[in-house]
């Protein structure tokens, strides 16, 4: 019966955020929620931005209901969990259509993080691969704050060619779904399912040529999301620790989380402040380059579907295969991080 009625919501988020985006289009452009193109801008006129209010609306008001109908209810973990996803979402909002500054920005997404720190469940403990696992207790506040605002904000930086960010999203929500499967975390699978179709639908008007932005509304609120996902995913499966959680959150987002930490250590290195605006992302390389959003794109689909099988093999293969694929992905990484810079000189 509830794997019906979350097909049901399902199909109907995917319907209802098609036709919404669609209007919503139309909507931005007469109240001018645009972005305009500047010299960091990888697009050439003026689109559409804040679609991303539509899947945020959707997931949040499709799982509440499938909450209440299925019988889940709504237990404390899942009622914190939506509402600071919605504080970071409404922040997005805001910012994007008055530009708020930085200050606010940061405030906001840490209290949103702290919330889901104390309420829902701390970085407690940190897993290495080979089985070691270090206990931090109450020191994983600090990690777990630079976890979820990191996670946060690196999203919203990648969010730069069509489509880009939507498949991240998918993808990483993917491999959520197959984990909750494998849990029996109705939940956490229900949360995903509905969040899938409404970036789904989104999709079709954010790829190339895109007919409308997800802007910082829907970024933030994915990356924020994604970021706090492993602390929800100890909160509903018993035999699942933080450590693992977080390593599985880490690898579904690997070509995100890479990209934005190999940029900011390459910038630190070369001198440059971190904090000014660029186009020094490898992907903004690319397309500095020559190559197009949605070869881009593409690109960053396939090297996602690789983190999910990674996280997968991670999670369910022994000690000594954690190590060789946490050797594999990064060389890999670094591989790729080569031939881009190569191609720009």
């Amino acid at each position: 019966m509830t794997d019906i009625l979350l097909l049901i919501i399902a199909v109907a988020i995917f319907g209802v955020n098609y036709f919404f985006t669609k209007w919503f289009i139309r909507y931005a452009k007469v109240k001018r929620i645009t972005d305009y193109p500047t010299e960091r801008s990888s697009h050439e006129v003026p689109t559409p931005r804040g679609g991303g209010v539509g899947f945020v609306l959707f997931t949040i008001l499709g799982t509440a209901v499938y909450a209440l109908i299925s019988g889940l209810s709504f237990h404390a973990n899942l009622l914190v969990f939506l509402g600071a996803a919605l504080l970071v979402a409404v922040l997005g909002w805001f910012d994007d259509k008055n530009d708020l500054s930085k200050r606010v920005r940061f405030s906001v997404q840490m209290l949103a993080a702290i919330i889901v720190l104390l309420a829902i469940g701390n970085f407690s403990s940190l897993y290495l691969p080979g089985g070691v696992i270090v206990q931090m207790g109450l020191i994983g506040l600090v990690p777990g704050l630079i976890w979820i605002t990191g996670n946060t904000n690196i999203f919203n930086f990648m969010d730069g060619v069509d489509g880009i960010a939507s498949v991240q999203a998918l993808t990483a929500s993917a491999g959520w779904i197959i984990f909750a499967f494998f849990w029996e975390a109705p939940s956490l699978m229900a949360l995903n399912v509905i969040l899938f179709c409404g970036v789904a639908s989104f999709l079709i008007f954010n790829w190339s040529p895109a007919k409308i932005f997800m802007g910082d509304v829907g970024s933030l609120f994915l990356g924020f999301i994604f970021g706090s996902m492993p602390f929800f995913a100890v909160a509903t499966v018993s035999t699942l620790s933080v450590g693992m959680a977080v390593w599985i959150g880490g690898l579904l987002l690997w070509p995100f989380l890479f990209d934005g930490t190999f940029t900011i250590l390459r910038r630190l290195l070369m001198g440059e402040n971190i904090f000014q605006a660029h186009r020094s992302h490898l992907y903004q390389k690319m397309n500095i380059g020559g190559w197009k959003h949605h070869s881009i794109s593409l690109i960053y689909l396939l090297f996602s579907l690789l983190s999910v099988v990674i996280a997968l093999l991670f999670v369910f293969g022994s000690h000594t295969i954690q190590w060789t694929l946490v050797a594999l992905l990064l060389l890999f990484s670094l591989i790729f991080s080569a031939v881009v810079l190569m191609l720009e000189r």
